[in-house]
């Protein structure tokens, strides 16, 4: 069983077509993409240190060109035998934040909420979690998903293309829940909290990866269009903000790391996503400051759990 029977259920929708019902004139080309992937016969798998896999394929050609089909990759990187899958944003860079706070997973199981193509979830396991359940509504994300579930091989994570609220979650409690970089994308941040909580078992923990703004904004900056060339951010809480709506939900604080700002090291544009990125989004004469003129990006994780 896959966490839990309701879980196990949802998945069931998906155990035919892993799109599901959702329509996309890309999926047949993902789809026949994915079935011509070699499968590798591994020799090593790393995900402790890195998410890569060695062995004697000779196919990596191959299998390169057919990733390449999956552009862009936002999250990552992937190192497939020599071959490194360079994504926008050196992920290792914020999981290392995340260790930070030295937060065990052994055991657990985990729902990673807006999980992108699941790099993340991939370096839980490394970190021993028991299970882990991916949601993503965004199609491309899971085929990229997919791709490197193939490739390494079938692992004790699993992928649902839907946001939170459509889940179909209704009873299942999860050890840990994260939700990395979607705070300031909810029209109502409280809420998004509340219904993490929901999922939350009684000794759980939550992970909040997000922006914040500089206290000289109160409670939170509200873009009037973008911020850092990112659109539907709605609010862009500073620490305080933060902290008050935890306080509010009956959310502990347990643990916190510094702010910090995101710079061209972790993320930028690469052969693997060669669109406009990180550069685009501050000014040129003056990085401390967004494209539109607002603070540039600082980054800061929170670790919650339920008030007693």
């Amino acid at each position: 069983m896959f966490i839990s029977q309701e879980i196990d259920d949802l998945l069931s929708v998906y155990s035919i077509n892993p799109f599901g019902d959702k329509k996309d004139k890309r999926i047949n080309l993902w789809l026949d993409l994915l079935d011509s992937l070699p499968l590798l016969q591994s020799s090593a798998i790393d995900l402790v240190n890195e998410v890569g896999v060695d062995d004697d394929s000779q196919d990596i050609d191959q299998i390169e060109s057919i990733l390449l089909q999956f552009l862009p990759w936002r999250k990552g990187p992937f190192r497939i035998n020599q071959l490194l899958v360079d994504s926008e944003w050196n992920s290792d860079m914020k999981w290392r934040r995340f260790q930070s706070l030295g937060i065990d997973l052994a055991g657990k199981s985990i729902l990673d909420v807006g999980s992108g193509n699941g790099y993340y979830a991939f370096r839980m396991l490394g970190m021993g979690a028991n299970q882990v359940l991916c949601l993503e509504p965004n199609l491309m994300h899971l085929s990229q998903f997919l791709a490197i579930n193939k490739l390494i091989g079938p692992l004790q994570i699993k992928m649902i293309p839907e946001r939170l609220e459509d889940s179909g979650i209704k009873e299942t409690k999860f050890d840990c829940i994260f939700s990395m970089g979607l705070l300031y994308h909810q029209r109502n941040p409280k809420e998004h909290l509340k219904t993490l909580k929901e999922f939350l078992k009684l000794n759980g923990q939550i992970i909040i990866e997000t922006i914040v703004a500089p206290e000289e904004y109160d409670f939170a900056l509200e873009p009037s269009d973008r911020y850092a060339s990112m659109p539907n951010v709605h609010f862009v809480h500073s620490d305080k903000g933060c902290k008050a709506i935890f306080d509010e939900l009956g959310l502990s604080l347990v643990m916190e790391t510094e702010s910090i700002f995101t710079n061209h090291l972790e993320q930028r544009k690469t052969r693997w996503m060669p669109f406009k990125s990180f550069e685009a989004a501050l000014k040129p004469d003056d990085p401390s400051l967004t494209i539109e003129g607002y603070p540039a990006p600082s980054r800061k994780f929170y670790l919650l759990e339920i008030s007693s």
